[in-house]
């Protein structure tokens, strides 16, 4: 193109030197025709190389959406950050999204309906089986294998190789640990110089004392913070399964968790709430005002996981709280949980699945996983996470992490893998309630939990020919020691 507008302009100037004799006029109108004729070529040569870069560059262009389902400042600092690294680094933009957690199935419920889930989202192990049958998430078992099989530590591995074992591959990457324990007001146990017990004599029956002895009512203060809403039935089953060697059904898909025993564990517990050892608005309350009315000081103690830790580091003194281990159950041994927090997904409905993953394992790397970890409140997921004082024996974490240690640890069962989202949206807390509330028996609330939640395993291990239902497990069940 720059030739011929050369060789163009070239022909103009030697035919204004031939005709010297012309006008000025006729002079002047050769030189504007010529110099149209050059800029109309260029401008056609721009256009050209402007409309081919612009093809490339979209095509090249990779905008991911990440959704997070448990939204708060600290996650969302962290995610803000690492996001703009990741694309200073990578090239790649990625749009931030949180929701918070009362309306996160809801949410992407709708849009995995609607075929419109982002790239990458955070999710709830209770929701795992909707969305794998819908296939809504990919397999990731490659980029498992390739990026943090090496490296995993050991509760790491169980969960992954748990869901392995349920799903049949590995559908989610681990963000962080976490295991439940109880957050207790050091500071009141203190005043009214009460012992609480250790080793084996910590059982739920010294949990209930102590919940007792907290309580105080010319002080207003309750000894416990009773959640009565959304994942009201979470805790109950926590120790239920204390009375069932961890276990929630038999090999049938039998639900066993209405024994003699575990109705008594949940007539004492629940009757805490009735003898007016927590607040009576606690019947509605979710993650956020059980957080809020411990460190306000309302409450006395919260089961809970690690999660919480950094709430209360920005809002109570070190001296004020501590966290006691999971009790130890009648057969001598302590059943708790090592999942995945808010795990990695990518959706089937990405169009960009390998940035995706590049974007999963860039968040796992050693340094951001750590920095994730501390700032969220979570066990890392690495063993070349590296020695920090928040996870010594004398960190914040402490309680946390020894019951990885115990050698009569045994990581206990959920519900199923079954879909159970719309329960744990309604049924499991909603039965519960209404026999606070004097509409039903507590027997009832136990059948009406047990022949639903029975009838969907069953109808998952017909429909899942080679499946089985999940056992409680040790580390030594998988050559850990």
């Amino acid at each position: 193109m720059k030739r011929k507008a050369i060789a163009l302009l070239l022909t103009a100037a030697m035919t204004c030197g031939l005709l010297a004799g012309c006008s000025a006029k006729e002079t002047d109108t050769a030189n504007k025709d010529a110099a149209a004729t050059t800029t109309e070529k260029k401008e056609e040569a721009a256009a050209e190389k402007k409309d081919e870069p612009a093809k490339e560059e979209a095509k090249e262009e990779v905008v991911l959406r990440f959704i997070d389902i448990s939204t708060s400042p600290l996650r969302q600092e962290y995610f803000m950050g690492v996001f703009e690294q990741f694309e200073a680094e990578q090239g790649i933009k990625v749009e931030y999204e949180g929701v918070p957690w009362d309306d996160a199935a809801d949410k992407l419920t709708v849009l995995g309906a609607a075929n419109d889930l982002p790239d990458v989202l955070t999710i709830s192990e209770k929701w795992m089986g909707q969305f794998i049958s819908a296939e809504w998430i990919m397999p990731l078992d490659d980029l498992y294998a390739e990026m943090l099989e090496p490296v995993a530590n050991v509760a790491t591995k169980i969960s992954v190789e748990r869901d392995r074992e349920m799903y049949g591959n590995v559908y989610r990457i681990p963000d962080g640990l976490i295991n439940a324990g109880f957050f207790y007001r050091k500071d009141w146990v203190e005043e009214i110089g009460y012992e609480i017990p250790t080793g084996d004599d910590w059982t739920w029956d010294a949990y209930f004392d102590l919940v007792r002895a907290l309580t105080d009512p010319e002080k207003n203060r309750y000894g416990l913070a009773y959640r009565g809403g959304r994942g009201c039935f979470d805790t109950i089953l926590s120790m239920l399964i204390s009375e069932t060697g961890g276990q929630v059904y038999d090999e049938e898909g039998n639900w066993i968790v209405d024994s003699p025993e575990c109705q008594a564990l949940f007539d004492e517990y629940t009757g805490l709430y009735l003898e007016g050892h927590a607040p009576k608005d606690s019947l509605n309350w979710g993650f956020t005002e059980l957080v809020d009315n411990f460190s306000g000081g309302l409450v006395g103690t919260l089961f809970n996981n690690p999660d919480v830790i950094p709430i209360l580091q920005g809002t109570m003194e070190d001296d004020q709280w501590g966290v006691l281990p999971m009790p130890t159950a009648p057969d001598g041994k302590v059943y708790n949980s090592a999942g995945m927090t808010y795990p990695f997904a990518v959706s089937t409905d990405s169009e960009h699945p390998e940035e995706a993953k590049l974007l999963i394992e860039y968040l796992c790397k050693v340094e951001n996983n750590m920095k994730y970890c501390q700032n969220a409140g979570m066990i890392p997921i690495r063993n070349d996470s590296g020695d920090d004082p928040m996870y010594g024996p004398d960190g914040p974490y402490a309680g946390f992490l020894v019951q990885m240690d115990y050698p009569n640890l045994v990581f206990s069962t959920s519900y199923g893998a079954f879909d159970f989202t719309d329960l744990h949206q309604d049924m499991l807390h909603t039965e519960v309630q209404k026999y606070l509330l004097g509409q039903q028996s507590s027997v009832d609330v136990m059948t009406n939990i047990g022949t639903e939640m029975e009838k969907r395993m069953k109808a998952y291990l017909a429909e899942n020919e080679g499946t089985s239902v999940e056992k409680a497990v040790s580390p030594a069940d998988y050559g850990i020691e």
